[in-house]
Formats: C-alpha cells, sequence, structure tokens
C-alpha cells in the first residue's frame, strides 16, 4: 500500500506542477490577471441654443458638426442653458463671442457686417464657436487654411492645429472662461483680406 500511496503524491505533485506551470521549463505561463479598465476620457458637452439665429439656424448646426466630427474632448449639443445664438441685422462686427473657453454665454452674428466682411457665414459661424470652444486669433489674421484668422475666405474647415489646440484646452478640464474678443478686433479679423498661403 505504501508504495501506491508515494506514487500517487508523486504524480499528484507532478500534475499539480505542470497546470500551474511553476518550474517546468517550457511550460506555459499562468494566464496574466486581467488588465485593469482603463479610464473613459471626460467629455464636456457645451449646449447651444440657435432658436433665435433666425435664417441662420441650420448653419449655426452645420458649424456644431463640423468641430463635434473633428474634436473628442468636447461636444457641441443643441439644448439650453448653455450658449445662446441670435443674428439681427446690423452690429460691431461679423459676429461676437462673449467668452473664450466657456461652456455659458452668447454668440451675436450680424446680417450686413457678414455679408460686408466677404467671408462666408459659415467660416463666421465657425469662427465664433471656435472662440467658445477656447481659440483666440493667430498671428497670421487672413490665412484662409485657419478659421481663427479670419479673412475674406470662404473655407470653413478648422485647420490640424486648432482641432489640436481645443483637444488639449479641454481634455484638462474645465477652466475659468476669459472674456471674449472686442467686436473692433472681430470686424478688423473677419475682414481682412486674405492672405495668400501656398
Amino acid at each position: 500500500m505504501f508504495p501506491t500511496r508515494l506514487v500517487a503524491a508523486v504524480l499528484g505533485g507532478i500534475v499539480a506542477l505542470v497546470l500551474v506551470g511553476v518550474g517546468a521549463p517550457g511550460a506555459a505561463a499562468a494566464p496574466a490577471a486581467p488588465a485593469a479598465p482603463q479610464r473613459a476620457a471626460v467629455q464636456t458637452t457645451i449646449y447651444y441654443d440657435s432658436s433665435r439665429a433666425a435664417e441662420l439656424a441650420p448653419q449655426v448646426d452645420e458649424a456644431a458638426e463640423i468641430w463635434n466630427t473633428r474634436v473628442t474632448s468636447v461636444k457641441l449639443v443643441k439644448g439650453t442653458a448653455g450658449i445662446t445664438v441670435i443674428t439681427a441685422q446690423n452690429g460691431s462686427a461679423p459676429g461676437t463671442a462673449s467668452c473664450v473657453g466657456c461652456t455659458r454665454g452668447q454668440i451675436y452674428f450680424y446680417r450686413n457686417q457678414i455679408q460686408q466682411s466677404g467671408a462666408a457665414a459659415l467660416r463666421v459661424i465657425v469662427h465664433e464657436f471656435g472662440h467658445i470652444l477656447s481659440l483666440n486669433h493667430p498671428p497670421d489674421i487672413g490665412n484662409c487654411d485657419k478659421v481663427m484668422a479670419g479673412g475674406r475666405c470662404q473655407n470653413a474647415i478648422p485647420s490640424a492645429e486648432e482641432i489640436a489646440a481645443v483637444e488639449r484646452f479641454w481634455a484638462r478640464g474645465w477652466r475659468p472662461a476669459k472674456p471674449g474678443p472686442n467686436p473692433a478686433d472681430e470686424r478688423e479679423v473677419l475682414g481682412a483680406p486674405a492672405l495668400v498661403t501656398r
């Protein structure tokens, strides 16, 4: 009986070592512990109300979609209690935003000034949303490749540099908003001659 028990114990130990993979040359390692779940990136939602944007309302929605399809750290969503968008006949600039890098404020658009500026209306709208999303004017005013550079341009698509700047700003979490540019600056930027960049 004794040799049978000894053989059974030895065989049991060998089987246990093979199953666990301890000390057996070439044996597969024990399965790794499951990886800790990755923390989902935080996305800030900014609500905008275009009910007072009149005939520009469809382009306001289009401008929001232009930003939403290019950035992931922040999203513009139609709603209330956020950014109020208003269209009027005349004003001090084609468009103005009350703040830079904010979730609550106002954007104003002025029909006559948009027409006089020579810039595409959609470009002006994307530009003003750019302020809300944290962007200021770059030094190369009139560069049609950048929506924040204003100019008498048609391009309404933000540059890779502008997109990256928005992502960096909102990925770091909420920070106090800054006042928007003054209307005189907006008038000069949006009505500036287009630069030849190529």
